[in-house]
């Protein structure tokens, strides 16, 4: 049972890491799109700005022009604030790993939880087997 433990860990870990790895890449993308724009045209920067090659992939046509759509009516609704995005879009990408590493400490926590539970309650099991 320790090991069903550890290796759901270890999956759990790849995924939490390969997720925060494209949020960083994709917040990157859009600071460094919003930073070669002029304040006035940010929303056409980063709607005429090219897809990383690795995200073309994965992504449908259709639905690229939705989420475009969408983005566009956020940084229009978003206009005042703009200024202060520059400001604050060096801090995005460490804040995503600083999530990431809060979170591992969680999973972590949970699988040296559930190890020492599986461990202690295989201790006390009537027939003196553990798992």
């Amino acid at each position: 049972m320790r090991v069903v433990i550890w290796a759901a860990w270890t999956v759990l870990a790849a995924l939490w890491t390969l997720g925060a790895w494209v949020l960083a890449e994709l917040v990157q993308w859009s600071v460094q799109a919003i930073n070669a724009a002029e304040a006035g045209r940010a929303a056409q920067a980063v709607l005429q700005a090219p897809l990383p090659p690795w995200l073309g992939v994965w992504i449908d046509p259709a639905w690229l022009e939705l989420l475009r759509s969408q983005l566009q009516w956020l940084i229009e609704a978003g206009q005042a604030i703009m200024p202060a995005v520059g400001a604050v879009a060096g801090w995005l990408a460490p804040l995503v790993w600083i999530g990431w590493g809060l979170g591992m400490l969680t999973l972590l926590a949970l699988a040296v939880g559930a190890h020492w539970l599986v461990r202690r309650l295989g201790r006390s099991s009537p027939s003196g087997t553990a798992t």
